[in-house]
This record gives structure tokens, C-alpha cells and sequence, in this order.
């Protein structure tokens, strides 16, 4: 039962039966060649997952009896929220791709005074599809959230209502010439991480620009709403490696 199945209706502990059609019924019949009493494991991406045998196979979709139902929690300890101002092409699906699998809590198109790409209703549906097969693949059990784009402020503010913690905000600034009292992140490993223990906020909010960065105007805003500066280095990262880079340095705090 390697491949797992997203089953959109899953509805936890009292489910019975299960009816898959679309991509998955196609990938289960053409791929699989799923027979009657095959099993397979299907997950709803909001932390279930259902041991499942199919009972009926037909062109239309593939009906499977729910044998188990498991609650499954593999999230990081660390919960990151992201807000990134989405860069072009094929690099949002790598960019959405790998913050999927690294295990960022939620995702906010960032919109900002340099970003170049629109968002609309139908970028995001494309975003949340690739969430879903990053997720298939990945074995992660609860879905990366995708809220609307939104401005700095908004996206803080929509990302701390939507937890039970109090996050650390941070803007990713590419300059390393301190003109905005960046920090590293052996800076903040330094003030917070002590007898071999993350001892800082456990909900991490990064902010990361668009291709031309944010104007300076943008980051005295975060200055002076008392954010730190986060510095990733001398190189100046494309947006979606920063945002995967600092991604990964936060989510491992907590292991």
C-alpha cells in the first residue's frame, strides 16, 4: 500500500465507504489495475488516513469499504507560515512543491510593491492542486493551507488568527550591509536555542519579496513595526530558494 489516494470527502473516525472517481479512480483502474479486494490507503489531508478495499470497480470510479481509520499527526514541531511573493512559472509549482514536503504550516501569496504576478482565483486552485500531489508523494497528512494574496500586514494578522500561537515575524532581506539591523539566523540560534533546545516563539511568520526584493520603504515599514531583518547570507537568493532555505533552517529547530 505504497501510493496513497487524496479522498476529498474523507470525514474521520465514522466513515464507512469510500467513493473515489476523477484523477485518483483513473490512477487506481488504468495504473494500479485495482481488482475487487485490493487495498489501498487513502487520506483526506486533514489528518486522517483509511485503510481501504475496493469494492467495486467500474469506468466511472472505484467504491472501497473503510477497514481502519487513523489519526495521523506528522507535522513539525515548528509551525511556519510563509508569505512569499509568488515568482514566475514553473518555479511556483517547485517552490509550493517543496515547502509541502519540508511541512509549512500555511502559505500566503505575498503581494508587495515589486511582485510581477498576478493571483487570482484560478493560481490559487493550480497552487492547492500541487499542495495535494506534493502531499501524495510526500506522506505529509494534513495539507499546507493557501490563503488568498494578500499585503504584509494582512498576511501576519490572517496567520496569527489562524493559530493558537504567538508568532515571530520575520521580513527576508537580501543586503547584508546592516543597513536595516539585519539578524542572522545564528543570530536568533544564538539568543534562542540553549542547552540544545529551541527556546524561541514555535510559530515562526516569514515574509520573503519578490524578484526586486522589497523597496526600502517596505522594510522600514517592518522595522518599524518592530519586526527583525532576517539576512540569509552574501548571495542574493532567488525567491523561492530563500524561501525554501529559511523554510528548512526553521523546521528543524524543533527536532
Amino acid at each position: 500500500m505504497s501510493a496513497r489516494y487524496y479522498w476529498e470527502e474523507g470525514n474521520g473516525p465514522g466513515a464507512s465507504r469510500a467513493v473515489l472517481t476523477g484523477d485518483e479512480a483513473h490512477h487506481l483502474i488504468r495504473v494500479m489495475r485495482a481488482k475487487l479486494g485490493d487495498e489501498f490507503l487513502l487520506f483526506d489531508g486533514k489528518g486522517y488516513e483509511y485503510r481501504a478495499r475496493a469494492a467495486e470497480v467500474k469506468r466511472a470510479g472505484v467504491q472501497l469499504d473503510i477497514l481502519e481509520v487513523y489519526e495521523v499527526c506528522n507535522d513539525p514541531e515548528i509551525e511556519l507560515s510563509a508569505a512569499v511573493a509568488l515568482p514566475k512559472g514553473d518555479r511556483q509549482k517547485w517552490l509550493i512543491e517543496k515547502l509541502t514536503e519540508l511541512g509549512v504550516r500555511r502559505f500566503v501569496p505575498l503581494a508587495a510593491e515589486r511582485a510581477d504576478v498576478s493571483v487570482d482565483s484560478g493560481v490559487l486552485a493550480r497552487l492547492r492542486r500541487q499542495v495535494v500531489e506534493a502531499s501524495k508523494q510526500c506522506g505529509r497528512s494534513r495539507f499546507m493551507e493557501i490563503l488568498p494574496p494578500m499585503p504584509r500586514r494582512e498576511a501576519a494578522a490572517a496567520c496569527r488568527e489562524a493559530s493558537s500561537l504567538e508568532p515571530l515575524f520575520l521580513l527576508a532581506h537580501p543586503l547584508s550591509d546592516g543597513a536595516f539591523g539585519q539578524v542572522s539566523f545564528l543570530d536568533l540560534l544564538r539568543d534562542s536555542f540553549r542547552g540544545g533546545v529551541w527556546q524561541g516563539k514555535k510559530h515562526i511568520f516569514l515574509a520573503v519579496g519578490p524578484v526586486g526584493g522589497f523597496s526600502d520603504q517596505e522594510v522600514q515599514q517592518a522595522v518599524g513595526d518592530g519586526w527583525p531583518i532576517l539576512d540569509l547570507g552574501k548571495e542574493v537568493y532567488r525567491v523561492e530558494t530563500a524561501a525554501i532555505t529559511a523554510a528548512a533552517l526553521f523546521l528543524h529547530l524543533g527536532e
